[in-house]
Formats: C-alpha cells, sequence, structure tokens
C-alpha cells in the first residue's frame, strides 16, 4: 500500500471583512510581486488613490464635513504607506 500526500495549493492571505488589505503585515499578505513592471503599477495607482482621497478630504473640509475629511486622511495615509511598500519592492528587485 502505498501512501500519497494530498497537497493542496498554497491560498492567498486576505484580510478579514472590513479590514483594509494595506493593514495586514507584508510577511501575511500574498502579493504577486514577480516583475517590478507590477510593483510600479500597483505604486503609480496607491498614488493616484492617495492624492484624490486628499482632494476630497480638502472637499469636505471646506462643506464641513470633519468625520468624512478625517476618513479620507486616513485613507490617504494608508495609500501613502502602500505607495512606499511597493517603491521600496521595485529597488529590492533591481528596478525597473
Amino acid at each position: 500500500m502505498s501512501t500519497q500526500i494530498k497537497r493542496t495549493p498554497k491560498q492567498a492571505t486576505k484580510a478579514p471583512s472590513g479590514t483594509a488589505v494595506s493593514s495586514l503585515p507584508f510577511h501575511v499578505a500574498d502579493v504577486p510581486l514577480e516583475k517590478a513592471v507590477t510593483a510600479e503599477y500597483m505604486a503609480n495607482h496607491a498614488r493616484n488613490e492617495a492624492k484624490k482621497s486628499l482632494r476630497l478630504s480638502r472637499w469636505y473640509r471646506l462643506d464641513g464635513d470633519r468625520k468624512e475629511a478625517v476618513f479620507l486622511l486616513n485613507d490617504a495615509a494608508e495609500y501613502r504607506r502602500v505607495y512606499q511598500a511597493f517603491t521600496k519592492a521595485i529597488d529590492v528587485m533591481g528596478g525597473l
């Protein structure tokens, strides 16, 4: 009788419902960074989203909605953190 070991494919770790993926430690999140081009795309996307959140935050602050303005400032900070991490990943991979 031969015993076979059943191997299951490794699943990507996902953030619990309601949690931002960017709040996961990088050693836990499974991000496909096979190419520096992928990292560059993600870095640019995070930078653009951070800028958009800052613009919206300013608009809500001027409109008097402080709660939404603070939420968007926190959102911009998370995107900035993601941008910095992907920029570092590009450097580690040897650039483009």
